[in-house]
């Protein structure tokens, strides 16, 4: 069975054409659902940033396209964490602490408002877009989500379920 991203086109429609199909081909054949299976946060993080630096190379290898690559994969992996019978099969719960917001111009919006409601306004960069994040300004944004979900109890990954489920 070949796995794939599961993300419609749209996903990343702002990039480059064949986007969701070159990160499809990428996460079928390479990634896969195993390489995603670690225990620790460190080896998670590193298994992320190594797939990421591979599937910008598969973007063009621009540096613009890390943020993009780093996008589709949070989403392929998250997608798999929620599918029951894959997350039971493979013990995905053991990453779900360690997962990424899977950040996009709809997230990133709700995170700036929410840092302006909490008198935060300078902690984060303001959104202009994800092709123009760099991966420090990622850094701030996931950082940022990691605070708000320990009020609420839960991984900073199901930010974007909540962002998106409010709109």
């Amino acid at each position: 069975m070949q796995l794939t991203l599961g993300a419609p086109p749209s996903t990343a429609r702002a990039q480059e054409n064949g986007a969701v199909q070159v990160a499809n081909e990428f996460v079928a054949v390479e990634l896969g659902v195993v390489k995603v299976r670690v225990s620790s946060k460190q080896r998670c993080l590193a298994g992320l940033d190594n797939a990421t630096d591979l599937l910008r190379l598969r973007l063009g290898g621009e540096p613009r396209t890390q943020c993009v690559a780093r996008k589709l994969l949070n989403i392929y992996i998250v997608d798999r964490v929620y599918s029951r019978m894959l997350c039971a099969h493979y013990r995905l719960e053991r990453i779900e602490p360690f997962l990424e917001l899977p950040l996009d111009g709809v997230v990133g919006q709700a995170l700036g408002t929410a840092a302006i409601a909490r008198g935060q306004h300078h902690r984060l960069p303001r959104w202009k877009s994800i092709r123009r994040l760099t991966p420090e300004q990622s850094a701030l944004y996931q950082g940022f989500a990691t605070e708000l979900v320990a009020e609420a109890g839960h991984a900073r990954v199901h930010l974007d379920v909540v962002i998106w489920g409010g709109r």
